[in-house]
């Protein structure tokens, strides 16, 4: 009988040994699946590029961003204005553009891609046939995930490039009958650090503005009109 009780609390000690290694197992798969997870969002493989329909960011044909996630189709539906009041009846299958995600996709794409020194970051300019050639532009972070919607969806908005150390980007945007403001903001935070015209009202421009080259992390040159400036922020 003692014999028996021993090799009862054996088998317990057994299978409370085998719960725990497959608790330890399940463990680790939990861990390496987040592992894997995050891996999926590092800067490691080739440089991203543009599917051939401009609808996705691929990196070694691995999908990273889609034009229709949800942040996007979002911010068209609430923040472009195009879907707001009489916008949404003003043209042929807008209401349709607005309000279904697969209507969105097949009009909307990636007018181009920018890869950011680091890696970490990608900047983009997003434009769709409901209102051709407006654009929107954003970063998208490798890193974490996140998609930042910079300004509005108007004609002339265009993203440039990232300064040297990925800090801060340049883009263009407040135009108004082809003369634009040349903004920068940091690449972390978006405030804008800087908003470079000859007039801060955007219908009393006289001259466009044109990045040049970065200085520096913290100044560029630029024209304005065919005057070449530089500027620190």
């Amino acid at each position: 009988m003692k014999t028996l009780q021993l090799s009862a609390k054996n088998v317990v000690i057994a299978s409370m040994s085998l719960i725990l290694i497959i608790a330890a197992g399940y463990f680790v798969f939990d861990m390496s699946g987040t592992t894997l997870a995050k891996a999926s969002r590092s800067t490691s493989g080739s440089a991203p590029v543009l599917s051939a329909d401009k609808k996705f960011v691929m990196v070694d044909k691995r999908v990273i961003l889609s034009v229709d996630d949800a942040i996007i189709f979002n911010w068209f539906k609430t923040s472009s204005q195009l879907c707001d009041g009489d916008n949404i009846t003003s043209v042929p299958d807008r209401k349709a553009f607005c309000e279904n995600k697969t209507d969105f996709l097949k009009s909307t794409r990636f007018a181009y891609i920018v890869l950011s020194p680091d890696n970490a970051k990608i900047g983009f300019a997003i434009e769709s046939d409901t209102l051709t050639p407006d654009k929107v532009i954003g970063v998208f972070s490798r890193v974490t995930g996140s998609i930042t919607l910079v300004g509005g969806y108007y004609l002339g908005n265009e993203f440039i490039g990232f300064s040297p150390k990925s800090t801060n980007f340049v883009y263009k945007s407040g135009c108004f009958e082809g003369k634009c403001a040349l903004s920068v903001s940091d690449v972390q935070t978006f405030v804008k650090k800087a908003s470079i015209s000859d007039s801060i009202s955007a219908d009393a421009r006289t001259k466009d503005v044109t990045f040049v080259k970065w200085l520096s992390e913290n100044s560029l040159e630029y024209k304005l009109g065919e005057e070449l400036k530089q500027v620190s922020f």
